[in-house]
């Protein structure tokens, strides 16, 4: 009765497990019924399928500034990456402004 009560919960946490990764809860809370310790195992060293977040850096450093203080840039009509306002030539994909 204890081995029974044991799976069951080895399953709920996988199916926990699973569910925090993006993964299928029921489907792998199933699979860690029948794997018992060995399904925790198993999710812990998989891999998430969630997207990581972006983290936004801003690389300019030396940045050409208008009047009032602020940063003159412009978006890239090909890859939408910021650049200086003055530029002629996208520093990411090489296009050029006219």
């Amino acid at each position: 009765m204890e081995f029974l009560i044991l799976w069951i919960i080895c399953g709920v946490i996988t199916g926990i497990v699973a569910s925090s990764k993006g993964r299928s809860g029921f489907g792998w809370f199933l699979l860690g019924c029948l794997l018992g310790i060995f399904g925790v195992i198993f999710i812990a060293l998989m891999p998430s399928l969630r997207p990581q977040p972006v983290q936004q850096v801003h690389l300019m450093q030396h940045a050409v500034t208008g009047n009032n203080g602020s940063v003159r840039v412009k978006i890239c009509p090909d890859c939408a990456e910021e650049v200086m306002a003055d530029a002629r030539i996208c520093k990411h994909c090489r296009h050029q402004f006219l």
